[in-house]
């Protein structure tokens, strides 16, 4: 199998885990204060993760790199987290969401820049289509734009942590071992969120079920999810990769539909037949670029 197909399929497989994730985090969050469900999150993604790392422990590879990597990736992601929480205080979630998925763009430039990848044919025009699905799949008509602008920077600062950590990450991608980076980053990503006032009083006190919901959410989330886009950008430009993000919700909204009984609406559904045309719009280009350089050679 060639390098660009191993890497179109870990970031799509990286897409479908993280809206699984979203399956049992919709659930859990009926009933439980979404700070705490994260930490329980992350403490059974550091549980799997460290199992993993066991297992391959001929591979372990703890360098500066991969500590600071993980520091870098853990502080990021908190900070994201929060950030999105402070947008939605002010600015409907669904705004917030929209925002943050300007990180794909974000991404484009800043491989551009930094890490000199190509600007290949349709990738812009795929990520604005793509974009403009997402967008479709998101808008309701009872939504307005309203709130104070620092709402709206918080919602873009969520998206810049989320595009480096990308950048960041396909920089360092061939010093570190990703299974080893993703534990040390869910571990101190525990810690973070542990030092929240009131998240390890009220953690004790979840049932059962909370706990089952978090272990499926981690593993599709923290784990598999976060993994698959680790591996793919060791074989595809990080540009390439984070286009692949803008399948999450259409995955989503087919799993909801199967799982939970929530049928998406026409303009979900022609939204996210868009969203799949702008991610095809590159990878079909370049497949074809490859299959025509293999018959001239």
């Amino acid at each position: 199998m060639q390098s660009q197909t191993k890497g179109f399929l870990f970031a799509t497989l990286g897409s479908l885990s993280a809206a699984l994730f979203f399956v049992p985090y919709k659930k859990a969050l009926e009933t439980t204060d979404p700070q705490t469900y994260l930490l329980a999150v992350y403490i059974f993604g550091f549980l799997f993760s460290l199992v993993g790392s066991v297992a391959k422990k001929n591979t372990i590879r703890i360098n500066k790199t991969t500590l600071w990597g993980a520091l870098l990736f853990a502080t990021l992601s908190v900070v994201g987290n929060y950030a999105i929480g402070r947008s939605m205080e002010g600015i409907d979630p669904s705004v917030t969401v929209l925002i943050t998925r300007t990180q794909v763009m974000m991404v484009l430039f800043m491989g551009w820049l930094f890490l000199r990848e190509e600007m290949v044919k349709f990738l812009i025009p795929g990520a604005l289509t793509a974009f403009l699905g997402f967008f479709l799949m998101s808008y309701n008509d009872s939504v307005q734009l309203g709130g104070e602008l620092v709402f709206y920077m918080w919602a873009l600062a969520a998206a810049f942590c989320f595009g480096i950590s990308q950048v960041i990450l396909k920089s360092i991608i061939h010093q570190i071992e990703p299974v080893t980076l993703n534990f040390l980053r869910l571990l101190m990503g525990c810690v973070f969120i542990a030092l929240i006032p009131g998240v390890m009083t009220e953690i004790q006190s979840i049932g059962a079920d909370i706990w089952c919901y978090a272990a499926a959410s981690a593993f599709f989330g923290p784990l598999i999810s976060r993994l698959a886009y680790m591996y793919s950008v060791r074989y595809i430009p990080v540009s390439q990769s984070t286009l692949f993000i803008m399948l999450s919700p259409v995955f989503t909204a087919m799993l909801s539909w199967g799982l939970l009984g929530l049928f998406p609406t026409v303009q979900q559904m022609v939204g996210g037949a868009i969203v799949m045309l702008g991610i095809l719009m590159p990878v079909l280009y370049l497949l074809r670029g490859k299959e025509k350089k293999t018959e001239a050679s």
